[in-house]
């Protein structure tokens, strides 16, 4: 089974860090990736930039709203994932334990359902060096499906598998899953080295994290253009992130 390990931490904390505490924090997500990757299980992953540079893209009626911040205010905020595939679920919630925010923040861990995305098709290749990383992070109202009829649900999910089809043939497309229910979350966080699990996702809003792409856009302009065309857009609300280089402790 695919699980995807989203970790929520206080931005707040980083700013009152030392330079020396910060780097030691990224060295020892350095060594859990590492670890995490040896096992041959892992797939996606990637740290995000802070939330004052997120952006949030809404499509209503055919007009584009944007509006800088992200999607909501909480005490901790999202700043990257995981994804990998786990024999059960104690052996996902086990590796959500050893990421580092566990001990200050919260890692929540969601099923990634079976149907995943359309299979990678040979594209357009992108010059990196000409382009930046960006997460575009998925909130709908998941009550909204269960007031689809079947057809309905096809249709919104042809058109996703349209979209990622046309993102992968453009080259943009880096990465990208859908995640189960929030009614199937597990948080997770340590007090000392006790590991405290509970039911649910991490933060109760009014729209749920509903799956994400990781691409590549030559700049933040371009990434909402992309982000406004994904099916979501129109019902719910797009949160564009620039993903963290961390290749300096790979």
């Amino acid at each position: 089974m695919q699980y995807v390990l989203l970790i929520h931490a206080a931005e707040s904390r980083h700013a009152t860090m030392t330079k020396e505490a910060g780097a030691a924090i990224m060295e020892a997500y350095g060594t859990y990736t590492k670890d995490l990757f040896a096992t041959g299980r892992a797939g996606d992953c990637a740290a995000l930039e802070g939330t004052h540079t997120a952006t949030t893209v809404r499509v209503r009626e055919g007009k584009r709203v944007v509006k800088d911040g992200p999607f909501a205010e909480t005490r901790e905020q999202l700043g990257g994932y995981y994804t990998l595939n786990a024999e059960t679920e104690e052996e996902a919630l086990a590796w959500a334990a050893k990421i580092p925010g566990a001990k200050e923040g919260t890692i929540e861990v969601r099923p990634i359902p079976a149907m995943g995305m359309p299979a990678a098709a040979p594209g357009k290749a992108l010059d990196p060096k000409a382009h930046k990383e960006y997460l575009l992070l998925i909130y709908e109202d998941e009550g909204m499906w269960a007031k689809l009829s079947e057809a309905e649900s096809k249709a919104i999910f042809g058109k996703y598998y349209q979209f990622t089809q046309e993102i992968q043939a453009s080259g943009h497309y880096l990465a990208g899953d859908p995640l189960d229910s929030v009614k199937k979350a597990k948080s997770v966080h340590l007090e000392g080295d006790r590991r405290v699990v509970r039911d649910g996702p991490f933060a109760e809003t009014r729209e749920q994290l509903g799956g994400y792409y990781r691409i590549l856009a030559k700049d933040l302009d371009e990434a909402i253009a992309i982000a406004a065309r994904v099916p979501a857009a129109e019902t719910g609300t797009m949160e564009v992130r620039p993903v963290m280089d961390t290749s300096a402790y790979a």
